[in-house]
């Protein structure tokens, strides 16, 4: 007994922390940093390299995201057996809210790797080169970097949603 105790302590110690700097990072993202970014328009330019290029933030989000998950999935695995099975665990208002919470971090993840780090790339790409351009960079490129920053405003509010949603049924779980 003592021992299953502490492997649940420990995972959830992980699992929870992990979890509140994952949300707790994109809701700082979405919800000041990007649109102040925006606000103050190319003189943010330097500010967003450093935060993304050089200290890397997409990576360590993912980086965050991945270890949540993995410490989430020893606490799935344990909830799992002592329900019996896959099959009782989702029959269960527990076993299925914390499926539809885990299957929202996991899309949250997958997005941020297959969309988010690519287009973000790309941005800090295209946004040298116009800064190698100097007074007056190309018109597509500075078009395909609005369009890129667009995109990866509206990636990032789905990575919110997404771990809103995960943070909400796991924290609910247990009341349905």
């Amino acid at each position: 007994m003592l021992a299953t105790s502490i492997y649940m302590v420990v995972f959830r110690v992980i699992h929870v922390m992990l979890g509140i700097a994952w949300g707790g990072a994109l809701f700082l993202l979405v919800v000041f940093l990007q649109p102040t970014a925006k606000a103050i328009g190319p003189a943010a330019g330097p500010f967003m390299r450093e935060l993304l290029g050089v200290r890397h933030l997409t990576d360590w989000l993912l980086r965050i995201a991945g270890a949540t998950i993995v410490a989430g999935g020893f606490l799935y695995w344990h909830d799992m057996q002592a329900f019996g099975g896959l099959g009782d665990f989702l029959d269960s208002a527990f076993g299925l809210w914390l499926t539809i919470g885990a299957l929202a971090a996991i899309v949250a993840v997958a997005i941020g790797g297959a969309l988010t780090k690519p287009t973000l790339e790309r941005s800090l790409a295209v946004g040298a080169q116009i800064a190698q351009a100097g007074g007056q960079p190309p018109p597509e490129l500075v078009q395909e970097l609005s369009g890129l920053q667009a995109r990866g405003r509206s990636l990032a509010i789905y990575n919110l949603a997404l771990v809103s949603l995960a943070a909400f049924a796991m924290s609910t779980a247990r009341y349905w």
